[in-house]
């Protein structure tokens, strides 16, 4: 495999998202749930002994809009689900990717890059960064990337292929710096009318989702010279690699949902790396008897990334196994 397959690989295999299309439509709708592309990202959770009506939200992540009030409440019975409840619990605490919004945090600090490194992940001594690239060029692209847009001045410390690994979360996160996440717009309207701000799971579990994707990547056994190479590579067309990503937001905005579908599951077919990378299925199964706990007890709004609800192990088929009626709002 030469540099720039590897590259792709590594790249396409940490990245939640593709340009992939599906090449049926009609296969899409059956695995979603729903005979609909346009049946958007509300369903209504009934049945099974519930007394109240709770509903399930799927969000978009970042993907470097800045999403406003009209943008989330514009959407297919938002507003008057957001009413209805009395709690909304999203993934996990929001304090740290809105403080991430507000710029008050690095990239760097919100992917972890201070504490979830191990010693095969540490710079021999003796080598320095500058040593290992065929240029001065390369080597000052790679160092300004690392430290104003990542945010490390002590990115040497750890090896060329430490960092190559974090480019796509350093994606995911520069889609939440300085931007107004949907989580970020909901979170602040629920405080205003008073719904109660619940969370699946604390940051700690969170974190360790993203560790595990991580350690079940496979590793590269590459010299620290081709790694730094790898790493330019990957830092000098990150923004033609990950430009397919920005157009998801539009997608999202549409109610598209058999489009975002397609991008999950031709993502998911192209390596072991990208399963290993999207432990989506994992998660659901994870949060399902949270949820189930929950609104068993009052209304709620479940308000998660939209690809936890997609698919044969999203939660609108888990839901639905379960005896629950799972069926998209309409109006």
């Amino acid at each position: 495999m030469n540099m720039k397959s590897i590259i792709i690989a590594i790249i396409f295999a940490v990245t939640t998202l593709t340009t992939a299309r599906a090449e049926s439509q009609m296969n899409n709708r059956a695995s979603i749930g729903t005979s609909s592309c346009d049946a958007g990202w509300l369903w209504e959770i009934s049945g099974n002994g519930l007394t109240q009506k709770s509903y399930l939200f799927g969000t978009c992540h970042g993907g470097r809009r800045s999403f406003t009030y009209d943008d989330v409440f514009g959407l297919r019975g938002v507003d008057e689900a957001l009413s209805s409840v009395k709690t909304i619990y999203f993934e996990t605490d929001l304090t740290v990717s809105k403080r991430l919004a507000a710029k008050e945090i690095s990239i760097a600090e919100y992917l972890g890059c201070n504490n979830d490194s191990s010693e095969n992940d540490l710079m021999p001594e003796g080598v320095n960064y500058e040593s290992l690239f065929d240029s001065v060029a390369q080597y000052q692209e790679v160092h300004q990337f690392l430290t104003q847009k990542m945010g490390d001045a002590e990115y040497w410390k750890k090896t060329p292929i430490y960092w190559l690994l974090h480019l796509s979360g350093y994606d995911l996160a520069r889609g939440y710096y300085g931007i107004q996440a949907v989580e970020g717009v909901l979170s602040m309207e629920a405080v205003r009318r008073g719904v109660e701000i619940g969370q699946l799971e604390d940051t700690k579990q969170h974190a360790q989702w993203v560790h595990r994707s991580r350690t079940k990547r496979q590793p590269i056994d590459a010299s620290l010279k081709t790694q730094a190479t790898l790493l330019y590579m990957g830092i000098h067309n990150i923004d033609n690699l990950m430009s397919p990503l920005y157009k998801i937001s539009a997608a999202y905005l549409e109610n598209d949902t058999c489009s975002i579908h397609d991008v999950l599951e031709n993502l998911t077919k192209k390596s072991t790396f990208i399963k290993a990378a999207l432990p989506t299925s994992a998660m659901n199964k994870a949060w399902l008897p949270v949820i189930e706990q929950n609104i068993a007890q009052r209304p709620c709004m479940i308000a998660i990334g939209c690809s936890h609800l997609l698919g044969s192990e999203g939660l609108i088929v888990l839901l639905r196994r379960e005896g629950y009626t799972v069926e998209p709002v309409k109006k």
